[in-house]
């Protein structure tokens, strides 16, 4: 499987798409390919908010692409296809943090950051965060242990309970609740750095 390529964030037009899951139902390589090239950049930015280095994030979304054509025959054309494959991608990127440990590591980084948001309490306005983009925000989650952005990720951007997130991560559902907390005051106190940096004029 060879790297993927960026492509435009142009959706797929519905039967082109159905076309193409067809063929990789069909066991047809042309069919994975059409699909991989797709949607490969989208799900390695999902795998990257779990996993901070880009090594072994490009290890998940191999590991993920080959789950999910190994179980494409399973998707029954009804909800989004993008939907079905994140899900497996996201779980995937969560096996991979459980099975090295990473996912339980709190470190000496958080405990400072924690300090410092105590400090922190004033809003920044919104077109200041309007300014941020999306390489600030992965700059920013690679700088939460893989707890806080496990949780983070799988409440804010895959809308997971905090019961779901308990039972997945095998944590209780109050753990779940705090390292949330925690990771949205973090993320906060990161970004207001990279902003008043940008301020002062700072690369």
């Amino acid at each position: 499987m060879k790297p993927f390529v960026n492509l435009s964030s142009t959706p797929v037009d519905p039967d082109v798409l159905r076309r193409w899951i067809e063929r990789c139902q069909a066991k047809d390589s042309q069919g994975y390919r059409l699909i991989y090239e797709r949607f490969a950049p989208v799900m390695m930015l999902a795998i990257r908010r779990y996993i901070k280095s880009e090594h072994d994030a490009m290890d998940v979304l191999q590991d993920g692409f080959l789950k999910i054509f190994g179980n494409i025959d399973g998707y029954t054309f009804r909800g989004s296809f993008e939907g079905w494959m994140r899900r497996i991608m996201v779980n995937t990127a969560i096996d991979a943090l459980r099975a090295r440990k990473s996912v339980w590591l709190v470190g000496d980084n958080e405990e400072m950051l924690d300090n410092i948001m105590d400090d922190a309490s004033v809003e920044v306005e919104e077109p200041e965060w309007a300014s941020l983009g999306q390489d600030d925000i992965v700059m920013a989650m690679d700088k939460l242990t893989p707890m806080y952005r496990a949780v983070f990720n799988l409440f804010a951007i895959e809308q997971f309970g905090h019961k779901e997130i308990a039972l997945k991560l095998d944590i209780s559902e109050g753990t779940s609740k705090s390292n949330y907390a925690k990771a949205r005051r973090n993320l906060k106190v990161i970004l207001r750095a990279k902003l008043a940096g940008e301020n002062r004029g700072d690369k």
